[in-house]
């Protein structure tokens, strides 16, 4: 393991080159150079969007312009000690950024999310929706508003992990217990379950992540009941953690799923980065942990 915890060799970043994403690319390069990693930035230009009469003019010249402007990104990096490398794609961009992120073997994706509006940033795109579903790796979502934890990236002090008991989320634990440097928060939070299933909760969550003396930073198990997505969000304000880490959506988001789905909420809603990570191969050694767990 690194001295910071995080374990990513390569690190892709996929950016469309607006305002909105630069957060995101700053958050990268940060990650990249803390814990010498190799950064790729991925930029799909869709042709659909030049599908007319004078489109071949128009898309060269949207080429050329991103190749320029990846080239200045790349000068910079590398003046930072970053070894970095950037791809232009073209076609369906889900398809062509999994397939770049898959291509360069990275094992960390992150994405800029928009400004902080009801639809804005939670609404990410329909690209960001399916590829936080389709993907193997983890994601990480980077808000306009993560400047105040940039300080941290890629060596987080507080980490806070929400699961609920599902195998995504709990590889989403294990991973948050890895790369919290000072504490970690485990919460789960229950919907209006008796105070007897909440005790059988806190004592399932204490199985899942006990304090370990070989890794000696202290773990807070809480257990809460109401809306998961807002109190998640509100215990990462409350405890000022520098991560928020879930588990990845199993099935593709639409809009529609923003008063609905946990990580749109948790994501809509807190400044930190989002971390969602999907579920891993289960062994059978982590089978019967799990087992156990639940028992």
């Amino acid at each position: 393991m690194s001295p910071t915890g995080f374990l990513f060799k390569t690190i892709a970043v996929a950016t469309d080159l607006s305002d909105a994403s630069s957060a995101a690319l700053r958050y990268a390069q940060s990650i990249a150079r803390t814990n010498e990693s190799t950064l790729v930035i991925i930029h799909v230009i869709d042709p659909l969007a030049y599908a007319f009469p004078d489109g071949a003019p128009a898309f060269l010249a949207a080429n050329k312009g991103a190749r320029e402007e990846l080239d200045r990104i790349e000068e910079d990096a590398r003046s930072q000690g970053i070894a970095v490398h950037s791809v232009v794609e073209s076609g369906v961009v889900c398809e062509r950024i999994l397939q770049s992120v898959h291509g360069h073997h990275a094992d960390l994706l992150i994405l800029g999310t928009r400004g902080r509006t009801e639809a804005g940033r939670v609404a990410l795109g329909a690209i960001a929706r399916q590829l936080l579903a389709r993907a193997h790796f983890p994601i990480m979502t980077i808000s306009p508003e993560a400047a105040m934890a940039m300080p941290w990236a890629g060596r987080c002090r507080k980490v806070l992990a929400a699961t609920d008991f599902s195998p995504a989320s709990i590889a989403g634990m294990q991973f948050a217990h890895q790369v919290a440097l000072r504490q970690l928060i485990a919460l789960h939070v229950s919907a209006g379950e008796s105070e007897q299933g909440c005790w059988h909760c806190l004592e399932k969550l204490r199985f899942l992540v006990p304090f370990n003396e070989s890794h000696d930073v202290p773990v807070e198990h809480i257990v809460v009941s109401g809306d998961a997505g807002v109190r998640i969000a509100e215990y990462a304000e409350k405890t000022g953690a520098d991560l928020v880490v879930l588990g990845s959506p199993v099935n593709e988001l639409a809009e529609a799923d923003l008063y609905t789905s946990t990580v749109l909420q948790v994501i809509s809603k807190v400044a930190c980065p989002v971390l969602c990570v999907p579920c891993a191969p289960v062994t059978t050694t982590q089978a019967a942990t799990t087992e156990s767990a639940h028992a």
